[in-house]
């Protein structure tokens, strides 16, 4: 069964593609680690409230 992207796991694959950013680069930006950022894009992991609002200003 496919599962639906969640908003922050797609936020941050448009953001990637729109500024051609691979993943090691935003996470350095973000401050996270690249595994977790890969659990958030894959879904594995739900973001903490902290971590929603580093990304969204981030990606701001």
């Amino acid at each position: 069964m496919e599962r639906k992207m969640n908003n922050i796991s797609e936020e941050i694959i448009n953001y990637q593609k729109d500024h051609d950013i691979p993943d090691t680069l935003l996470a350095f930006k973000l401050h996270f680690s690249v595994e977790e950022l890969h659990d958030i894009k894959s879904m594995e992991k739900s973001p903490n409230q902290d971590e929603v609002n580093i990304i969204k200003q981030t990606l701001a």
